[in-house]
């Protein structure tokens, strides 16, 4: 793999392609949680997992710098063929997220499919398993974002801390202090999910809701870009300059916490065997551990939830409230 591989997700593709298509004995893979690729159009996607065909880690890990994303190996080995499909050889392989998303792998490795073991367990399961249970027990708490600040000053705006991360830009102006917002109805949090209705039902619904949340948090986050917009625009619009070279950070909240989630809820609701239901909720159970995770370390969150632009996000709150949802729809 070479630099201009990873410049878009086409550039991507196609080098994997190649790859797949000289694949031998022994040839070097490696898969790491996520990365974001822009397409030919700008418009930025996230690839999860991020599997790499023939070059292994001390090859691709240079390239990582170029790309923006978690970024963390999850496993290395080799890979051959085998009745002309990919067997990859190496311990954690994340078969889960592999096989919800075969479609979009096989069309990336130029028609071949990844083999996935008869009975597999994934290894993130385990891991998983725990970390679900953890958040049904104690919902609130393991998302509870930070109390606030002792202090009297104004929170941290986001944007500030956007424009400060590009490194050597000076301290924003706080934005005047502003009267309380209005107090405005709280969203109703979501029902836990009936044991009256069938398994698949259930499903079903926490698929749409996830969609619904998804809704929520991007407008809150559109929301607040107008917001700091608005404010920096008209005073300080060198400064606005800087924000918005580092805006994607709140669009990447959305990107992360994306749409797979749902598919899987989707595709478990209309597995036709049991067996077949239970194996698509191992692969929930993993794409919701991993939201779980991001929520719990994102400090971003917290700093839009305290931002001093008017805007009341709530969003540790939402994102609590809708998790341990999806975690009571898989068990339930």
């Amino acid at each position: 793999m070479q630099p201009q591989d990873v410049k878009t997700l086409e550039s991507y593709k196609k080098a994997m392609r190649a790859a797949a298509s000289h694949i031998k004995d022994n040839t070097k893979f490696c898969i790491y949680t996520d990365v974001q690729l822009p397409d030919a159009g700008g418009k930025m996607h996230t690839v999860r997992p991020f599997l790499v065909i023939g070059s292994g880690q001390s090859v691709v890990k240079p390239l990582l710098a170029l790309l923006k994303g978690g970024k963390k190996l999850l496993c290395e080995g080799t890979c051959a063929l085998q009745e002309g499909k990919i067997a990859l050889n190496g311990r954690k392989v994340p078969y889960g997220q592999l096989k919800a998303q075969a479609t979009f792998f096989k069309d990336l490795l130029g028609g071949k499919q990844v083999a996935i073991p008869a009975g597999h367990k994934d290894e993130d399961d385990e891991g998983d398993r725990e970390e679900i249970l953890a958040a049904q027990a104690h919902p609130a708490p393991a998302l509870k974002p930070a109390p606030p600040s002792a202090t009297t000053a104004s929170p941290i705006p986001p944007a500030a801390n956007l424009a400060s991360s590009t490194g050597g830009q000076p301290p924003l102006p706080a934005p005047p202090n502003q009267a309380p917002p209005a107090k405005t109805a709280a969203s109703p949090a979501p029902q836990a999910p009936s044991a009256a209705e069938p398994h698949p039902v259930r499903l079903a619904k926490a698929s749409d809701a996830w969609h619904g949340t998804r809704g929520v948090v991007d407008g809150k986050c559109k929301e607040l870009k107008q917001a700091i917009r608005a404010h920096y625009g008209s005073t300080h619009p060198e400064v606005l300059r800087e924000i918005e070279n580092n805006m994607h950070k709140i669009d990447g909240i959305v990107g992360k916490l994306d749409h797979t989630l749902a598919d899987s809820l989707k595709k478990a609701s209309s597995a036709p065997t049991e067996a077949a239901r239970m194996a698509e909720l191992r692969v929930a159970r993993t794409i919701l551990n991993q939201y779980i995770t991001y929520v719990k370390g994102e400090p971003l969150l917290g700093l839009m939830d305290s931002n001093p632009f008017g805007v009341k996000c709530n969003l540790r709150q939402v994102l609590a409230a809708s998790l341990t949802h999806m975690s009571q729809s898989i068990t339930a």
